[in-house]
């Protein structure tokens, strides 16, 4: 999470400085998306065959690779090295969105809520770690950002380290592959756990990865400000996750999912009404309490859908899904950007917001009439 933290602050801005054209800054981070996309579900299904184990040292490994491989690119000034080594960090991050999956396959239904929750609160520290990285290299190299780059490798090394000396239950392989994918899209509460936590991570992303351009490029904020709004939105992401998972167990997942909802309604009401360093703050925290809601509770929701056997292709088909609309939105963004500007963009969200409306009020009214499954 510090790695992805450090790169989302500092990849578009090192994007523009050798893309070819300015709407392409963002590309790098929109093929990371795309990686993680086509990484998941052969992930996942590399998990269900080896173990987990294996599978995350991997993602480790391509993390290094890919975060040196960028500060050795932007120091050439070569945008096709760049890109290269992005899909590395997208191939990475799509192996690392399992943690969440593993932690919670370890522990009855009742209690996967809380532990997501407690996985993802690792952001917080990536929050404080990721932006003070980059304050304190960002000009350690002869070329801005590349020191940046080069720390954010380190930090996987350092993670490497951990993973190999972490136990982890021996592996069993599945005995069976369970019911058919098309058995779980029919089921409204799979339905809604997959398009909240695919959507809301969608809409975060699109605002998220335009804000640097906006801030650096058209208010004239400069990196620090920039820094310090990415730096409060991932504490935003992340610090409700001591909580979220109890919340949910108190009062359902549906009225936690749809708070969220209404901070996204939010955010884009600051957005509208003001161009300040204060409004990118005020929308990007309230965008990241919103998106730890939907990802949480859409999260927990499609763990405690599936059997053991059928993990492996449940959990990677819906990260798939998710990382495909997290790619849309990342590669649509800076194109919106730059062709339609940023308020526009801010009514653009009101449509998947409303889609996500829809499939909980679904979900609720098909649970009530007693087609729960699950």
């Amino acid at each position: 999470m510090t790695t992805i933290n450090i790169n989302i602050i500092i990849v578009g801005l090192s994007g523009l400085m050798i893309a070819p054209e300015p709407w392409l800054a963002t590309l790098p981070l929109s093929v990371q998306f795309i990686a993680s996309m086509l990484t998941t579900l052969p992930a996942s299904l590399a998990m269900g065959r080896v173990g987990r184990k294996p599978v995350f040292i991997m993602g480790i490994c391509f993390a290094a690779l890919g975060m040196f491989g960028q500060g050795i690119s932007l120091m050439a000034g070569n945008f096709i090295w760049f890109i290269t080594s992005a899909v590395l960090i997208g191939m990475a991050h799509g192996i690392a969105q399992f943690y969440r999956y593993a932690a919670a396959d370890s522990v009855p239904n009742e209690k996967k809520p809380v532990v997501v929750s407690l996985v993802l609160a690792g952001g917080l520290i990536a929050a404080f770690l990721g932006a003070t990285i980059v304050k304190q290299t960002i000009g350690l190299a002869s070329t801005i950002y590349v020191g940046s780059f080069f720390a954010a490798g380190l930090i996987q090394v350092l993670s490497l380290v951990v993973l190999l000396s972490l136990r982890i239950p021996a592996f069993v392989r599945p005995t069976s592959s369970g019911r058919p994918l098309s058995t779980f899209f029919r089921l409204p509460r799979f339905q809604t756990g997959l398009v909240a936590a695919a959507l809301g991570y969608g809409v975060m992303t699109f605002l998220m990865t335009a804000t640097p351009l906006q801030i650096v490029n058209v208010s004239k904020l400069g990196d620090a400000a920039n820094a310090t709004v990415i730096q409060w939105h991932v504490i935003a992401m992340f610090a409700p996750s001591f909580v979220t998972g109890a919340l949910i167990r108190r009062f359902g997942v549906e009225k936690v999912m749809a708070s969220g909802l209404l901070l996204y309604l939010a955010a884009v009401l600051f957005l509208l009404n003001g161009s300040g360093f204060w409004n990118y703050f005020t929308v990007l925290v309230l965008v990241g309490f919103g998106w730890n809601t939907l990802y949480v509770g859409g999260s927990s929701i499609v763990a405690a859908v599936a059997e053991p056997d059928e993990r492996p292709k449940v959990q990677g088909i819906t990260d798939f899904i998710i990382t495909c609309t997290v790619a849309i939105a990342s590669l649509s963004a800076g194109a919106m950007h730059y062709l339609i500007g940023w308020h526009a963009m801010g009514i653009a969200v009101l449509f998947p917001v409303g889609i996500i409306s829809l499939f909980i009020v679904m979900m609720v009214v098909a649970e009530r009439r007693g087609l729960k499954a699950a």
